[in-house]
């Protein structure tokens, strides 16, 4: 069997990249609108907070939370980067990192 490149890894997750980007151009209408739910309904502001003081949210907020799929992308660019520094310009994944 052959050994996965990058390359072939990153054409699988292609359809998930292309969601990110849906929700990312979406965000902050949907910041917004959490805001001004929050700030309108009392019974969503009370749904909220009680969520949040689950222990699976580790104590953070609905908006952190939401924001953290935003911070996931710019985070793989720097791991693909990273990873082409320490990559031998002769490897088969070179031209897929790149």
């Amino acid at each position: 069997t052959t050994t996965p490149r990058i390359g072939d890894i990153l054409q699988k997750l292609a359809p998930f990249l292309k969601m990110y980007g849906e929700y990312v151009k979406n965000f902050d209408n949907a910041m917004e609108l959490v805001k001004t739910w929050t700030e309108r309904s009392p019974q969503f502001k009370f749904i909220i907070q009680d969520i949040q003081k689950e222990k699976v949210c580790g104590n953070l907020t609905l908006q952190h939370h939401m924001l953290e799929p935003v911070q996931r992308i710019p985070r793989y660019e720097m791991l693909l980067k990273d990873y082409l520094r320490k990559l031998p310009q002769d490897s088969l994944d070179w031209k897929d990192a790149e």
